[in-house]
């Protein structure tokens, strides 16, 4: 429970608040950033707020901060190793300064616009600089200790210092503040103090707001509202503590869209009743993933129209080449192909006291073993490779006939853009979950190969799920315009159908009959997508949560509820998905996200998201 949960906490405070904003008047990108001219150059990072003082006003009566505090998400992070880093060094400045640090202390500083630049994550260095009257300044706790502090000069201002030991005497800092021209600024070294004044006083070429601008006049369409957030990345992603406390560990991946292809970016936040519109901006460099045409507006509306109200996942893609579409289809007909690859088979064990006793031990962990050993000699081998084992014999290593054959059919009609589905349900006293997936496929081109299609699919029903290869009872049989393999195999089968110029594949007859019947609808019911896009998804959190609760306390092991009070539990009980992320979900209250992507020119990236 590392530096994610103040990423989390975040989310959790915003998802509250409601701050109408539309109407307002434009104004140029410098005004709207101004407060960054205050700050020194060299950050990693640097965060306003429009009126903090609202914010913070909203957050300590909201209702969803105490859901969270009595989460079992919090009540892990409490237990964590960064928390407890984080409370030591606050305890330390605490002790030094004579009076508190926490929500509270920040709402009372707190006044309009104001800012945060972060410069080393290890040893938290920031510069806080908030807009409030000097009048209002001089009632606070901090500066009624005034007197306790040293007063030094910078230049005509004046500002006020106090030395801290901290990291168990590892580390001095210093506790810093001033007013000047109407701002509060707070640092937590002199040096920084001393070159805030000097940027607060007259802009040089030590603000930051050099390097904010150079990002946001290239952010096509950007406005800072609510709460906006800039980012070196590039920087972020040599710092060691962002490197060991990043959620994704993917900083160095750009072939997952990993952060090493980030340069800089921008995080917009706009709040309103009808909920919350992220906007993201980011710069990237040459080893970023390859991009492609998105999705028009209207192709991808009309995408949209075939998702039933109980899908919980959506997501829209723009035209794949053949691998990448295929292996879509085969995860949505047959789900995700075992995989092969085997470990070293484990020593004998000379306790074990039969042969049957070691036999059953064979099995302890179910890796490729288990699927060797139960598959008849007589079944295709599968995509993925081959185990090579002492005791059994390996499977022929063959790509899967089904990728070659539904590659084949696709490129015939020339697919030009796709959406994938997903949906969960849970029968009630009964203990399993299941999941249905559909890919409904834009084709053009030549008349779709029917026979081909069909006996591609049943081909590989038979591979996976038939020991010795017998396709008695796959038969294709027809209901309300679906085609659909009868007689279904644990729970398995495959099914599609053909509207207008989109083929629907999906793998239940079932979830192809909801998905036409919901593309009757009219376009008014539909969400409408304007402009083009590289990605659009749609995640219905409060739909699905019931499904993972039930799912994820199975999976853990759990026999009391997912959603309980478990604040008094041990942190090594609470786990990560049953407990902890799912305690999380409720807390904030988000009912879904919409996450729309563009590409603006081929260095830049913008991906907007919404939540209810």
């Amino acid at each position: 429970m590392k530096i994610r949960h103040w990423i989390l906490l975040i989310i959790v405070a915003v998802a509250t608040l409601a701050i109408k904003s539309d109407g307002q008047q434009a104004r140029p990108i410098a005004e709207q950033l101004k407060l960054a001219g205050v700050m020194p150059r060299g950050a990693m990072l640097y965060l306003q707020a429009a009126d903090l003082s609202a914010l913070m006003k909203r957050w300590l009566a909201s209702g969803v901060r105490d859901q969270f505090y009595k989460s079992a998400s919090f009540t892990a992070f409490s237990k964590s190793r960064i928390y407890l880093k984080l409370e030591e060094r606050k305890t330390d400045f605490e002790t030094a300064l004579g009076f508190g640090l926490d929500e509270n202390r920040l709402a009372e500083l707190a006044g309009g616009a104001s800012a945060i630049a972060i410069y080393d994550i290890g040893n938290l260095e920031l510069v806080l600089v908030t807009e409030v009257a000097r009048a209002r300044a001089v009632t606070t706790t901090m500066f009624k200790r005034a007197p306790q502090f040293a007063e030094r000069q910078a230049g005509d201002g004046v500002y006020y210092v106090r030395d801290v030991t901290t990291d168990g005497g590892r580390l001095n800092q210093q506790f810093c503040f001033a007013h000047v021209d109407g701002k509060l600024i707070i640092t937590t070294t002199e040096g920084l103090m001393i070159r805030a004044i000097a940027n607060a006083r007259a802009g040089s070429a030590d603000s930051l707001i050099a390097d904010v601008m150079a990002t946001a006049e290239q952010s096509m369409g950007f406005t800072a509202h609510e709460a906006t957030m800039w980012l070196d990345q590039a920087r972020l992603n040599r710092n060691r503590h962002f490197n060991s406390y990043w959620i994704h560990n993917n900083v160095g991946d750009p072939t997952t869209a990993g952060l090493s292809s980030i340069e800089s970016g921008l995080i917009d936040l706009r709040f309103t009743r009808a909920g919350i519109t992220e906007q993201r901006w980011f710069k990237t460099s040459d080893k970023g993933p390859a991009t492609r045409d998105g999705l028009s507006g209207e192709q991808a509306s009309e995408l949209m129209r075939f998702a039933p109200a109980d899908a919980q996942l959506i997501e829209l893609h723009p035209g794949a080449a053949a691998p990448e579409l295929t292996a879509a289809v085969s995860q949505a007909l047959f789900g995700k192909l075992a995989d092969q690859s085997w470990s070293a088979p484990e020593a004998p064990d000379r306790t074990r006291p039969s042969r049957d006793s070691a036999r059953g031990e064979r099995y302890r962990n179910l890796d490729s073993r288990f699927d060797v050993d139960v598959d008849d000699e007589q079944a295709p081998g599968r995509a993925g490779g081959s185990p090579v084992l002492a005791d059994a014999v390996p499977k022929a290593s063959t790509v899967s006939d089904f990728l070659t054959a539904m590659s084949a059919t696709l490129t015939s009609v020339s697919p030009s853009g796709y959406c994938e589905l997903v949906r969960s349900k849970s029968d009630v006293g009964k203990p399993f979950v299941g999941f249905e997936r559909a890919v409904i496929i834009e084709i053009k081109g030549s008349e779709l190969d029917r026979a081909g299609l069909e006996r591609a699919v049943v081909d590989e029903l038979r591979a996976r799920f038939i020991v010795g290869g017998e396709a008695s009872g796959l038969e294709w049989q027809d209901a309300e315009s679906v085609r659909y393999v009868a007689q279904s195999l644990t729970g398995q089968s495959a099914a599609y159908a053909l509207s207008g110029n989109h083929l629907v594949l999906a793998s239940s007859q079932e979830f192809a009959r909801d998905i036409l019947r919901a593309a009757l609808r009219s376009a008014s019911q539909a969400a409408r997508i304007d402009r083009t896009v590289a990605y659009y998804g749609v995640v219905r959190v409060a739909d699905a949560k019931p499904v993972f609760d039930k799912l994820m306390s199975k999976l853990d092991g759990k026999t009391s509820p997912a959603n309980q009070d478990t604040s008094e539990e041990k942190s090594d009980d609470i786990k990560f998905f049953s407990a902890n992320l799912s305690s999380l979900m409720a807390a904030s209250a988000v009912r879904e996200f919409r996450v729309r992507r563009q590409l603006a020119t081929d260095k830049w990236r913008m991906t907007t998201g919404n939540s209810n």
